[in-house]
């Protein structure tokens, strides 16, 4: 009967515009993010080069002077970027506050303010700040080295004093500064990034989690509306008495929904990283590595497939509850506060619906942070079947006690 049901929902989602609207955004929205150009950046390294772009780095004395360096910015315009519930918002400070952030930053450097600011600028009057690269490569060659005898210890603790006075979300904190810092690359670590990529990553793991990515930024408001469309059906169509004096159990009726509708949501996307993939196996041959043929395939079941199945849960769980297209709004919310929230583009899942690598390659800094990926994962796996046993009961309930059709009350099974 499960196995009848399914096949049925999956036939009523195939007649739904919804559905195709779904599918074209969906793809329309891949293939505008991912495009042939990204194999220019898969080239082997050459010596002599002025930048092999940025890598990140853990090391204490790195963090310190890139930390030191984008607080010396920030003061210098006073204008201090944080994310207080996951939202940008600018900071800008009174003369009182100013004093005691250049004071800090005295006590960090051994000099005075106006040789801090003199350093700067003649650091970067060695750039064209009117060419959008040489900002970037100024901004990343930047750094102030600290006090040789301060520690990172005592550091750190100057950094949370920092944080009390600009406020929460900044990037002082001291678990955002363990993460590691930006800084230029080498030619050596090139190599060595290059060599990862065709190794570790065969290639197509690294575009795979790009496609992952720009996927999940989408992924985290599409379904919402397929499982809204089917959750109201019923009830447009008026059918929601004989639905509920029915005789199957209501794990059957919302379990093969549910599944039907995770497995329609999931099929698009299996389909385009199956096209999107075939160029860069191409290429990967190319420049001499073995490219893993189910890349996509893997990184989307256990990166995007999880998303996929929490949206869908909330959305036949609050639209059960509520019988209405409130949870739209919610999930919208929701994923925006996540995408805002997403401080760094490379990792720190943490619980973010909204997995962020928006980065070709990383191959190393990936697989450090890979098992804290999983986790995230795992939990809303875990959590989208909670909150559809929720729906269950909350379904039954109504069969039981009777339910509502636009407003009227009935009677629901005995």
């Amino acid at each position: 009967m499960f196995g009848t049901l399914f096949l049925k929902e999956c036939k009523q989602i195939l007649k739904s515009m919804v559905y195709y609207i779904y599918v074209v955004v969906f793809v329309m929205f891949l293939t505008s993010q991912l495009s042939g150009e990204i194999t220019e950046n898969m080239e082997k390294s050459q010596p002599g080069l002025e930048s092999y772009g940025i890598t990140n780095s853990r090391d204490k004395s790195a963090i310190m002077e890139k930390a030191l360096a984008e607080l010396v910015m920030e003061t210098y315009n006073n204008s201090y970027a944080t994310y207080p519930m996951g939202f940008y918002r600018e900071v800008t400070l009174n003369e009182s506050e100013l004093a005691k952030i250049t004071s800090m930053i005295e006590n960090c450097t051994g000099k005075n303010w106006e040789q801090v600011v003199e350093e700067m600028e003649t650091h970067y009057s060695n750039y064209a700040q009117n060419s959008v690269q040489e900002a970037m490569q100024a901004q990343t060659a930047y750094s102030v080295i600290p006090l040789e005898e301060l520690s990172y210890d005592d550091f750190c603790d100057i950094m949370e004093e920092v944080c009390d006075i600009i406020g929460g979300g900044s990037s002082y904190q001291k678990n955002l500064l363990d993460r590691g810092v930006a800084v230029p690359m080498t030619y050596e670590q090139a190599v060595e990034a290059f060599e990862s990529l065709c190794t570790k990553d065969r290639v197509t793991g690294a575009i795979a989690r790009l496609f992952c990515d720009y996927a999940g930024i989408v992924l985290s408001i599409l379904p919402i509306f397929l499982g809204v469309t089917r959750c109201l059906r019923d009830k447009r169509a008026q059918v929601s008495q004989v639905v509920f004096a029915h005789k199957i159990s209501a794990f059957q009726i919302i379990g093969s929904r549910y599944l039907a509708n995770v497995c329609m949501a999931f099929f698009p996307v299996i389909m385009t990283a199956f096209v999107m993939q075939m160029p860069y196996q191409y290429h990967a041959k190319t420049i001499g590595a073995a490219p893993d043929l189910f890349a996509f395939l893997k990184y989307s079941g256990i990166w995007l497939l999880p998303e996929i199945m929490i949206v869908l849960a909330v959305s036949f769980f609050i639209t059960e509850l509520t019988e209405n297209v409130i949870s739209i709004f919610v999930q919208v919310f929701w994923a925006i506060a996540s995408l805002f929230s997403s401080v760094y583009l490379e990792g720190n899942f943490g619980l973010h619906l909204i997995a962020r690598w928006n980065v070709l390659g990383g191959t190393t800094e990936f697989w450090l942070q890979r098992q804290e990926l999983l986790f995230n994962r795992g939990f809303y796996a875990v959590l989208s079947l909670a909150v559809v046993a929720l729906t269950v009961v909350i379904y039954e309930k109504k069969r039981r006690e009777g339910g509502t059709v636009y407003g009227k009350i009935f009677k629901g099974r005995k």
